[in-house]
This record gives C-alpha cells, structure tokens and sequence, in this order.
C-alpha cells in the first residue's frame, strides 16, 4: 500500500467534501463522486488494503474471505468497531439500510473489521454474542491484535473505509453521522465501476451465525429490576424487543411487546419494542428506555397500556426516586431527569413535570469530575442506582467506557469519583480486574449499580471482567463479590465459584435478601442469596 494510510485520502476527500457542502442539487453531488472517482481510478499506483489475512477468525461466513481473491470486483466497505462502542452501535442501523438496497449480487459487501477496545472483546464467542445481539449480517472478521488497524492508521471507532474492485481504497468515514455520503458513495462507485464492467455478481458466501443457534427464552436481557413488594420481576427482554412482568418463581404475569422489534404505543397485545433496556417500577408503572427507539415508554399495569412519556431516551438505563426518572444517555454521555407528579430535583433544578432535561454531563467523552454538573463529562454512562439517604443523598453511575463508578450529589449536582478509572479525564483506558480502594481499584466496561439500603453497599455489574463487585462508599473499597473472572455459566454453588458471561444488569429487593443479576450473554436472570452466599438461576419458563 502507499505510505500514509488513511492520511493518503485526506487531501483528495477534503476538496470533495467542500466542494459537496456547495452544490445545490442531488445530481450536483452524484457529478461531483463521479469526477473524485475518475481521478482517484487513474492514480499511478493503487492505495490498497493489505489482505486480511488466512489465519483470522470469521462470522457470518462460510470461511475466511480473501479480501483480493474473492471480494475481487466487489465495492466492500470495511466497518472497523467494537461491540462496546455506543457510536459503533449508532452506525449499525445505516449498514442494515445500505445492505437492505444493494447485495452481494449488486455488487456491494460490508465487512466487519472488530478491533478492540478492552480484552474482553477479542474473545470470538463475546464477538459472536454481540453480532446475535446486534443483528449483524454481514462477515465479521476478529482483527484481535488491531493488525490491519494499524496498517491502515484507523484512529477512532467507529471508521467506515470505502474500497473499490481492485481493493483500492477510495473514501473514509470517521465517527457517525454519515448517512447521506454512506450512500452516495457507494451508490456512485457500484454505478462509475459497473460501468467498465469491473463488477462481479457472484455470491461470497453467507452462513448466519444465528441460524446455528436453537431458540432461547431470554435473549440476552439487560435489565431487571423488582418491585417494593419483592415479589414482581421486571426483566427487559432486549433481544426479544419485549417487558416480562413475573412472579419470583417465574410465573409470567404480563408479556409486553415483542418478538420483533417496533415502535407502537397501545394495549399491552399491540405494543411493540426496539432493544429496550433501562428499566423502574413504582407500584403499577413502569419506565423503559426504550433504547433504539430513543424514547422513553411507560407501562400502566392496571390499564395494561404503553404510552410514549419523552421522544429522547437514547440509552441504556433508567432509576426513579421520589417521582424524578433519572435517564443514564449513553449516547450523549449525559445524564438527564424526567420530572413526574410530585418530583423534587436540588436546589436551583427548573425541571417542571412531563419536562425532560439535561443534569449533568457537558456531552464530551471524558471521565471528568466538576462541582458544576454541566462541567462534567461521562464516558457512556449505562447504570444508575439512588440512595437518598444521608449522608449519601446521591446518583450512582456505572460510567462504562471510563470503567468507572461516579457519584452526582442530588442536593447541588457536584460529580465526584467513587472507585475505578484514573486521573487524568481523558484516559479511557485505565481499566482492568483490580480490587482496591479509589483509583487503586480497576473495573471493565461495568454497565450497572444497585444500592443496597440495608447493609449501605452498592453492587456493580463489572460486565466484561464477568463478576459482580460490592463497593463500600464510605471506605471507597471495593471488591469482588461473585464470579471467577472468566466467563462462564456456573449456578447452585457459592459466590466464589459461581460464574457470569457479561453480566448488564442487577437490582436488590427492599428486604436486602435477595439480588437479581440479568446475565446477560448467558440470556439468563440469576438470584444471589446475599445471607447465604449461595448462587441460583431464576425460572427460564419465559
């Protein structure tokens, strides 16, 4: 390949791209593709992507592609992600719409470059969970050691590369948000290459990963969360795009959307999902958010009816404490609050009711800590807990990409650090399986919290280091409470020897008996007796 990388298409693109902000009309845009194009076709030498390389592993295929054998006179546009990047998941619904229009036989594949971020991601079996739950068909290669990565100079997730018949690069895409140019470039190049006869219809060889798999009650489900009772389940379904109301011995009480995915409000029969997450109940009302429809729904158990309460929630976790849902925004690594009948916010809130605002989070990526709320910054923030009491009276936040746990004081907003992650704000690196006190403690990618009232503990979901930790926020310690560490499906034994595979989700009853895990890549909920120390699974009669 010539020297630079993806640095070598910057000049050229750039030109294009202004000159795209100029034009007027669509086939404007299409004329000015089409001249970038015949330039970039009649360079000297090719800007080509190494192979990918025979020894790699491969999903959704047959067998391992050869990038210059038999995607040879295909238009392929390389994804490189990771499964725990929320902007990553943001840019899958513009590939299921590009794949939807054109296929392999119109000449176009999109492969999945996995590059990853925490160690836990270059595990193929977790690659092959988060391509079943995220619905990707398309082949994704593991490129566990970020080689074609680097020979390509990729330096954020996600980045979309653009690569012609010959494997010659044309265009690149860095972050989300590309939609229109996704599109037109694409559409331009399949048009310029078929027009000199460059393009091959032939099939490469698709084998859905899914379609090995036998069905499964739970598909992994990342939330759960019980009543004040003790004695109702709320399970957020994801996969199945679907609410289960049960009874602790797994008796379903109420089945609320699914199985496929949608976006209607109605009777419980009609109401449909997409990938909801978050979730709270007070008495006969539950919260979802409603993650890919980026709403906020709410379920009145009595009327048996769902109603769409606020069009912003993006994702992924909900809690709510006297009338006030706070709203963990993944997406905009913020967090919001949505006022009810009768909520209180601190001191200088103007939060009114029905009215959804921001609370804190300034919506840079970063893992900063401010006594000014707005000054602060998350990292995909992804669980939140409340604890009211004194001297706590706080918002506990799984930050998940700065691998973190954060406190918000509900009386003036100050974000402080609890345990995880390091100093300096903008390392969103420093993560591991490390029990300890403050920063000396190390977490991976956790994605939920729960307070415990009666032993004033607080229990994280440490999801890629498969346990589920307790922390002590006085002493600011925190430390292992259960799994081995290595993912695993380990039930009727002791916290110790029990184990969890990415574990999204938990919650504790108001007695402090009994703690509720969603596991989440085992598609399971499992019940920790917190005074017997003794680890069992939930009924699976879902």
């Amino acid at each position: 390949m010539a020297a630079g990388g993806l640095a070598a298409l910057l000049p050229a693109q750039t030109q294009l791209e202004y000159a795209l902000l100029d034009a007027d009309t669509a086939q404007e845009k299409e004329n000015l593709v089409y001249q970038y194009l015949k330039k970039a076709d009649s360079r000297e030498r090719d800007l080509t992507v190494p192979e990918l390389g025979g020894d790699l592993q491969w999903l959704n295929t047959e067998g391992p592609i050869s990038l210059h054998k038999d995607l040879c006179g295909k238009v392929v546009v390389l994804d490189f992600f990771t499964y725990c990047c929320i902007n990553c998941l943001h840019l899958l619904p513009d590939l299921h719409a590009l794949e939807h229009q054109y296929s392999d036989k119109d000449g176009l594949v999109i492969v999945g470059v996995h590059s990853a971020k925490f160690p836990n991601e270059k595990v193929l079996d977790n690659i092959k969970s988060a391509v079943l739950r995220y619905s990707i068909v398309h082949p994704v290669v593991n490129d566990a050691d970020a080689t074609l990565w680097h020979e390509l100079e990729v330096s954020c997730w996600p980045t979309l590369v653009i690569l012609g018949p010959r494997g010659n690069m044309l265009f690149s895409l860095v972050g989300e948000g590309h939609r229109e140019k996704l599109f037109l470039f694409t559409s331009i190049t399949l048009k310029f290459y078929k027009e000199r006869g460059q393009i091959r219809d032939n099939n490469i060889g698709i084998k859905l990963y899914r379609d090995s798999l036998p069905p499964s009650p739970l598909l992994f489900p990342g939330k759960v969360t019980v009543d004040n009772s003790g004695e109702r389940l709320v399970i957020a379904d994801t996969g199945h795009h679907r609410i289960l109301v049960t009874r602790k011995n797994g008796q379903i009480l109420h089945t609320i959307g699914g199985p496929n995915s949608g976006r209607r409000d109605g009777r419980f029969s009609e109401a449909a999902f997409n990938s909801p997450q978050g979730i709270a109940i007070k008495n006969n009302v539950i919260y979802v958010a409603d993650t890919e429809n980026h709403l906020i729904r709410k379920i009145d158990l009595e009327l048996e009816l769902v109603s769409t309460v606020a069009g912003i929630g993006i994702q992924v976790s909900g809690t709510q404490e006297d009338d006030v849902l706070w709203i963990a925004m993944a997406g905009t690594h913020q967090i919001w609050a949505l006022m009810l009948e009768g909520g209180k916010l601190p001191k200088g809130s103007d939060l009114k009711k029905g009215v959804c605002l921001r609370f804190a989070g300034s919506g840079n990526e970063e893992n900063r800590n401010n006594a000014y709320p707005h000054k602060a910054g998350f990292a995909q923030p992804s669980g939140l807990s409340v604890a009211p009491e004194d001297p706590w009276n706080c918002l506990f936040v799984a930050d998940s990409e700065s691998s973190t746990v954060r406190t918000i004081s509900l009386r003036d907003g100050a974000v402080k650090h609890l345990v995880g992650g390091e100093r300096d704000p903008l390392n969103l690196f420093a993560f591991g399986d490390v029990d300890g006190a403050g920063i000396n403690a190390k977490l991976q990618h956790p994605l939920g919290v729960t307070w415990d009232k009666k032993r004033k503990l607080l229990y994280v979901a440490d999801s890629y280091n498969h346990k589920i930790k307790v922390v002590d926020p006085k002493m600011k310690n925190c430390a292992t409470l259960a799994g081995t560490g290595e993912a695993g499906n380990v039930v009727g034994s002791s916290f110790t020897q029990s184990a969890f595979n990415e574990p999204g989700g938990l919650c504790v009853e108001e007695n402090g008996r009994l703690m509720y895990v969603a596991d989440t890549n085992n598609h399971q909920i499992k019940v920790l007796d917190l005074e017997t120390k003794i680890l069992s699974m939930a009924s699976n009669t879902y």
